[in-house]
């Protein structure tokens, strides 16, 4: 979970968190969001390229919700690693989400459409660059710098370090979810442990600080992709506290 893990300084901190097997709970998680102009979908899971792990359930989870894929407006893309890509594309190589226009930003796009991509072990950059190839043949993709509005009361806000161009989304004024940029409840009165999956550990560690800073004088709930939980966030000197939900 942590690059350079050293069990005798963190341990003390991390081990209250363990579950009884001696791991980090953690989950895999999309958002659905009920926008007032229509429902805004944040990643879409592994689809079917989890292999051997018990993932990729995110169509299970809208149909158990009534929700079919031709209902979702906007599909926003945090970032191309496989965990929030698989799900965009479809059996049979088509758009999972036909009707959805698709949210990436210019920095992500151009990262996994890279020759650097196409360079990383065990084939991980082809995920993102079928989807990419996917959305651009079906006229689905909108390519965003900066922050922009991509529903009412739902922003894209830019959160780089993670990948080049990962997004965060702010709902309303009540709730961050901050997508990868923080990958465990840890993440918040440790914001410099930085993720093994962490493209730029520096830059996620000053863009998870930031959020962090937002959320506290925002009153924000803070939720996260691989967080097993949510809650506000408040400082605490120069660092910050969780209080879960």
């Amino acid at each position: 979970m942590f690059r350079g893990y050293d069990d005798a300084v963190q341990g003390p901190f991390v081990r209250p968190y363990l579950d009884d097997d001696g791991r980090l709970a953690g989950r895999l998680a999309a958002l659905l969001i009920e926008a007032p102009d229509g429902l805004v979908l944040v990643d879409a899971g592994y689809g079917g390229s989890g292999g051997e792990l018990d993932a990729g359930h995110v169509h299970e989870e809208l149909a158990a919700l009534d929700v079919r894929p031709w209902d979702i407006s906007k599909v926003v893309i945090t970032h191309g690693h496989a965990d929030h890509v698989g799900g965009l594309v479809g059996p049979r190589s088509d758009p999972s989400f036909p009707d959805a226009r698709h949210v990436i930003h210019r920095r992500e796009a151009d990262f996994w459409a890279s020759d650097e991509a196409g360079e990383l072990p065990d084939d991980a950059g082809e995920p993102a660059l079928t989807a990419l190839r996917v959305l651009l043949a079906g006229d689905l993709l909108d390519v965003v710098a900066g922050d922009i509005e991509v529903g009412k009361g739902v922003r894209a806000v830019e959160a780089p370090g993670h990948t080049p161009g990962h997004l965060a989304v702010v709902i309303g004024d009540a709730l961050l979810w901050a997508g990868d940029a923080l990958v465990s409840q840890l993440n918040v009165p440790h914001p410099e442990w930085v993720s093994a999956a962490d493209m730029d550990g520096a830059r996620n560690e000053e863009t998870r600080r930031a959020l962090l800073a937002r959320a506290a004088d925002h009153r924000w709930v803070v939720a996260a992709s691989h967080m097993p939980v949510a809650g506000a966030v408040a400082r605490d000197g120069d660092g910050f506290t969780l209080v879960a939900r």
